[in-house]
């Protein structure tokens, strides 16, 4: 059966010490510490729209493909299913969340959620600062260690200004949309077990018209 969970997006961004910001000050987003910098403190004022704009494209891409996922899956259902199951089916596949949001930012946005932050914790508030930056070579890609042991890899875009890909960025994102993977291929297991059992009874009515024993 397919399963809709729609989990707290902050609960899998904030893999224990990551978000009590330090002294902010002035930060410069062509520095890739002051970038980072700029991502946590959206994390810690439960600004999603701040956190957006500090994604990289990949990870903005990465939305929209699971956007796009779940255009594909209301397709499937209009097309395959019978209408009277419809809506169910829509329902447990979290494909209602068409009715709310229209491009993968706005799917970023609702699911960002800031009720479980750790507001006040001194352990958190020493973790979220930078420990170590390692540049690549070619100067345009950098990982942020931060003292409670996260990696957070950094992208220099057009603009000169340094963005983080969350994607790439350990296991954060994933378990986030665990549910709708396995709600599509779910929806996919039905739809051919439907078109399957289809071509069954169209072959029986013509071996019936056509007198042909099985």
């Amino acid at each position: 059966m397919m399963k809709r969970e729609l989990l707290p997006l902050l609960i899998f961004l904030v893999v224990a010490p990551l978000l009590l910001p330090a002294c902010r000050g002035e930060r410069d987003p062509e520095r890739p510490s002051d970038a980072y910098l700029l991502f946590r403190d959206a994390l810690f004022d439960g600004d999603a729209k701040g956190v957006w704009a500090r994604t990289d494209e990949r990870t903005r891409a990465h939305l929209d493909e699971h956007y796009a996922r779940l255009v594909e899956m209301n397709e499937m259902i209009e097309r395959y299913l019978p209408a009277t199951d419809h809506q169910l089916a829509r329902n447990q596949a979290g494909v209602v969340l068409l009715d709310r949001v229209s491009s993968g930012e706005e799917l970023f946005l609702h699911l960002f959620d800031t009720t479980e932050f750790p507001a006040d914790d001194q352990a958190v508030f020493h973790g979220s600062r930078v420990q170590e930056i390692q540049m690549a070579e070619d100067g345009d890609s950098a990982i942020i260690l931060t003292r409670g042991e996260n990696e957070f890899l950094l992208v220099r875009q057009e603009d000169e200004e340094w963005y983080v890909n969350l994607v790439d960025s350990g296991d954060f994102l994933n378990p986030v949309f665990a549910w709708l993977e396995n709600n599509f291929e779910a929806l996919e297991q039905t739809v051919e077990d439907l078109i399957a059992e289809e071509l069954r009874v169209r072959e029986r009515i013509i071996a019936e018209l056509m007198g042909i024993e099985e």
